[in-house]
């Protein structure tokens, strides 16, 4: 009472709060709002705990698959392997749905804005494009030994010129050429490639293991060959490899093709021919022509850029025109590389054997659509295309195979982002 007296004295207020006593002159704390802050605090030490925990587990689950009891048989990569980033990471669980639903409906144009992405293309992308014949198509490049007229054909695919060096830019001092394009699908002409050499001063590496290829490339009479071998600045640029693209490392068998290649298109060995005008007959079985398989050597990307010592520089070019193993190829690309293919600049594709969503008609493809929107999601807009629809194949083949609606197309890509 004494001590309450004090204090009144001296200016304190007097506590009027039954839940205070007075201890050594500071309030005391309700219990329940002492237990309250105790709990709060347990279960906020509970989750970091957890958030730690969690994270480090997450991690080891990107780095290896999961392994489990019941379905460790998924795990297996045989024939389908599991989604990875650039570094060989396996991507989460969210990223994989997610990836998976990208494709997916971009393949069946389920729910997606555009079902006609694959064709949508985006001419203002490229300040400068050219298809290389002004530069390679010339009186003063005569090294492909084809005349001036006969250049339509050989220059098929669209470089947009604005992130090339200058033309004609003298690489001899620069301690490393100022492009590197991979040339995929030479067969004996290795145009693009050169006029890339010639005129950008470009380190071109070419692959295509068709035997014509291979034939051309150890031949020293070929207008094209000695050209290679004449000139030292090109000798020391131009590389080819006797092997091709492939979503897989290894051998594989591709098959006799058009004009001397190979691809993966297989025909059967008897087509059935009902056209024949009495009816009361059976229709005919005839055999067709049998394709010779080859077993050839294939790689992916990946493994292509690190054997040669590319994995840390940019492909400025990726050319791929491979009778049909684009799909495979590219397909690869992207399933190791999240969905996002960075280290390129530049595609050129020649799109083969596709055909057309009969619910949209042309212009609009599962096959292209999947790809191409992948592509977009990683900044690379379609800045060329031969044409929205393609063309048509008119080999007897297909035909024969039901394969009523075969297309090709050519189509060029630049990283904007």
């Amino acid at each position: 009472m004494r001590r309450r007296q004090l204090r009144t004295e001296v200016g304190h207020p007097t506590p009027t709060n039954d839940n205070y006593l007075e201890t050594k002159g500071r309030p005391k704390r309700n219990p329940i709002v002492l237990w309250g802050s105790i709990i709060l605090n347990v279960l906020f030490l509970l989750h970091v705990i957890y958030r730690r925990y969690s994270s480090k587990n997450n991690q080891n689950l990107r780095t290896q698959p999961r392994k489990t009891t019941r379905l460790s048989h998924l795990n297996d990569e045989s024939v389908v392997p599991i989604p990875r980033d650039s570094k060989d990471n396996i991507l989460s669980l969210e990223e994989r749905l997610r990836y998976l639903e990208m494709k997916f409906a971009t393949r069946v144009s389920f729910g997606t804005k555009d079902p006609f992405v694959g064709s949508s293309d985006n001419p203002k992308a490229c300040g400068r494009q050219s298809d290389l014949k002004e530069f390679g198509c010339t009186e003063n490049h005569p090294y492909n030994g084809y005349s001036f007229k006969d250049c339509p054909g050989f220059f098929d695919h669209h470089v947009c010129l604005d992130i090339l060096p200058p033309p004609n830019s003298s690489s001899k001092k620069k301690k490393a050429p100022p492009c590197l394009v991979y040339d995929f699908g030479v067969r004996d002409m290795p145009t693009f490639g050169l006029t890339m050499a010639q005129t950008f001063g470009c380190e071109i590496h070419a692959f295509d293991p068709s035997p014509v290829s291979v034939k051309w490339w150890n031949s020293e009479t070929h207008a094209a060959r000695a050209a290679i071998l004449n000139d030292p600045e090109v000798s020391k640029l131009y590389h080819f490899h006797t092997y091709g693209s492939g979503g897989i490392d290894g051998t594989i068998n591709l098959v006799d093709y058009d004009w001397g290649q190979v691809s993966l298109l297989r025909y059967p060995p008897y087509v059935v021919d009902c056209n024949q005008t009495d009816i009361s007959k059976p229709c005919k079985v005839n055999p067709t022509n049998q394709q010779k398989a080859y077993p050839l050597e294939v790689k992916t990307l990946n493994t292509i850029r690190k054997e040669l010592g590319h994995q840390d520089r940019i492909i400025d070019y990726l050319k791929i025109d491979v009778e049909g193993s684009e799909f495979a190829f590219l397909e690869q690309i992207l399933d190791t590389n999240g969905g996002c293919p960075a280290f390129i600049r530049q595609i050129g594709i020649e799109w083969h054997h596709f055909s057309v969503d009969s619910r949209y008609g042309e212009g609009s493809s599962g096959q292209v659509n999947a790809i191409v929107a992948l592509l977009k999601s990683c900044g690379f807009e379609l800045f060329w295309q031969w044409s929205k629809l393609g063309w048509k194949s008119g080999e007897r083949i297909f035909h024969d195979l039901e394969m009523k609606d075969v297309r090709y197309n050519l189509a060029s890509f630049i990283r904007k982002k």
